[in-house]
């Protein structure tokens, strides 16, 4: 289960405001690194949460599709938004990474997304050993010469988010949480995998209401942000009140132009590596 959220909880209204950004760009590196096209890869979606990513694979009719989370909640919503297909192998499985029970060799593919800050248990910001298992893991269970995607929100993207000026030392305990871009292309080669291609999604289109700037006032705009809930209660409250003295004093646009940073250090980074 995650370390941070109770995703059972979340995902009764998680689909309202979440989506799944950039999953052509995944489809695009699956494709051009493993040599073949959708409908001939073998897919698991580590951590799918409600499945908004498969999803979207799950049009192309891959020849499996497999969807694997620690949440009972999310699987079955993921379960009720996927149907059965007349070509696709479509299979849930509920598991707590880093163990990923599948056999050796068994995937073309891979994808983790917005997965890998939920799986360390305390973290310091230097060494992520849960994280490399999963890595370990995931290597275990790709063809040779398969492909893993990562979508995974940095420290230098953290900075880069308007609202967590508002509450200074939660930003501190995520910087621990988050593994930097350079730790994850390390664990990555550690792990065996070769990195291909690394991107930074210049807009936060994976929270379609990010730019709602009374949002943070709000706990089902915050419910589905795990940011927030590292927040203690007296945290919520001096950041209510500060907010309110900001929207009251009418300078809220310009409080959110000043801080907003997404624009040039990335929402989050996106990685491919391949299995060597």
């Amino acid at each position: 289960m995650s370390n941070i959220t109770d995703y059972n909880e979340v995902s009764r209204s998680y689909d309202s405001v979440r989506k799944a950004p950039d999953a052509h760009i995944l489809k695009g590196l699956m494709e051009n690194l493993t040599g073949k096209n959708t409908e001939d890869l073998d897919i698991i979606d580590i951590g799918c949460g409600t499945g908004n990513y498969s999803e979207y694979f799950f049009q192309f009719e891959p020849r499996s599709l497999c969807l694997m989370d620690a949440s009972e909640g999310m699987l079955n919503k993921a379960k009720a938004k996927l149907t059965a297909s007349c070509r696709t192998q479509l299979s849930f499985k509920q598991a707590v990474l880093p163990v990923i029970p599948y056999e050796d060799n068994s995937f073309d593919a891979g994808m983790i997304n917005h997965v890998l800050h939920h799986i360390q248990k305390n973290p310091n910001g230097k060494s992520f050993p849960a994280v490399v298992q999963t890595l370990n893991e995931t290597h275990r269970i790709l063809k040779p010469g398969g492909v893993l995607t990562i979508i995974a929100e940095t420290p230098e993207n953290l900075e880069g988010n308007w609202y967590t000026n508002l509450v200074p030392e939660t930003t501190k305990r995520w910087r621990n949480i988050l593994p930097t871009h350079k730790q994850i292309k390390r664990m990555l080669e550690e792990s065996g995998f070769s990195l291909k291609s690394t991107y930074k999604t210049l807009m936060a289109s994976y929270l379609p209401n990010y730019d709602n700037l009374e949002g943070p006032l709000h706990e089902s705009w915050r419910n589905v942000n795990s940011f927030w809930s590292l927040c203690t209660e007296a945290e919520i409250q001096n950041m209510k009140q500060n907010l309110t003295q900001i929207k009251n004093e009418g300078t809220l646009q310009a409080y959110f132009e000043k801080h907003d940073k997404i624009y040039s250090v990335g929402a989050y980074d996106i990685f491919a590596a391949i299995k060597l």
